[in-house]
Order: C-alpha cells, then structure tokens, then sequence
C-alpha cells in the first residue's frame, strides 16, 4: 500500500490555513496544519512530513526562520513560503539560506499552486527511488569487493576490441 504524502501548513491566519485546505481537498495528500513555526517543529518532532507550506510572516518565529530549521532537522522534506510581502532580499534569503523549494506570492493562482505541490511530491519520490537504487548498487559493490577478495580474479572480464563478453577465451592449442 502507497502511503499518502503529508503537507503540513503552517500559517498564524486560521482563514490561510482552511483556504490551503480547500485547494488540496480533492487531493490524496494527508494535511496537518500548525499556527506557528514553533508548533509546527513539534509536529516534525513526531511526524513524517513531505512538504511543508509556510507563511514568511509569523508572530514568534518567522516563516525563513522555521524553514531553516526544517532544513537542518529535516533536510528530506521540501518546504514552500507563501508571502503577501514579497521583497528580493526575503525571496534571496529563503531560496539561498533556507533552501526553499519554491517562494509563491499571496494571493497564490491555486492551479499554479496545485501544480507545484504535485511536482514537489513527484521530486521527493525520484528523489527516494534514486537513493534506493543507489543503496542497492552500494549493497552489491560491497558483495563485489566481497567476492573478489575471496576469489581473486573472479569479478574479471576479458572484452574483445569492441567490449563485447568473451565467454571463451581463444586457446590455438585446441584439439578438436
């Protein structure tokens, strides 16, 4: 069974948070949502958490600097910062110290938000696959270097000029 990917919303507006509700409702996505950036690290604490959406502007804790949390305990979930008060130097600091995902405006367009919710879940499951197969090449270099150590020789592959397997090596000494 595919488990449903987890967003959780974090915004200190409750209105925010049930509008980004409505946008994924028809979505197989499993939603949390925290009204701080505080609460919001607590249900990290206990929680596996894909994608997060922040709101940049947070009483407490502002939304750049949950996001860099995320990334130094969480450094496997993506994160999004939604802002009504976007500036070059907020957008530098998320994307360059916070290593965000993606940096959408308020109001959002949700076709274009929707949109790059999915891609962010698509991203996180080729990320995944990739490291799993890289696990498993890792895993059977590891035999490799295993079997060799033992056998000398064993993991040796003659090639003709054009890389093909020789299966045989040529003997003119052959008596048939």
């Amino acid at each position: 069974m595919i488990k449903k990917p987890t967003l959780l919303i974090v915004d200190d507006e409750t209105s925010i948070i049930a509008s980004l509700k409505r946008t994924f409702m028809n979505e197989d996505i499993h939603i949390i949502s925290a009204a701080s950036g505080e609460q919001g690290l607590r249900i990290l604490e206990g929680a596996r958490v894909d994608l997060v959406i922040s709101d940049q502007n947070m009483p407490g804790m502002d939304g750049i600097d949950f996001i860099q949390q995320v990334r130094i305990n969480y450094p496997e979930t993506l994160t999004i910062i939604l802002t009504a008060h976007a500036n070059i130097k907020n957008a530098l600091k998320a994307i360059n110290e916070a290593g965000v995902y993606k940096f959408i405006i308020k109001p959002w367009d949700e076709d274009e938000l929707l949109i790059t919710v999915k891609r962010a879940f698509e991203l996180l499951d080729m990320t995944r696959e990739r490291d799993t197969f890289a696990q498993k090449i890792k895993t059977k270099d590891m035999l490799l270097a295993k079997l060799e150590k033992e056998h000398p020789g064993i993991t040796k592959i003659d090639r003709n000029k054009d890389g093909a397997v020789i299966l045989e090596p040529e003997n003119k000494n052959r008596s048939y």
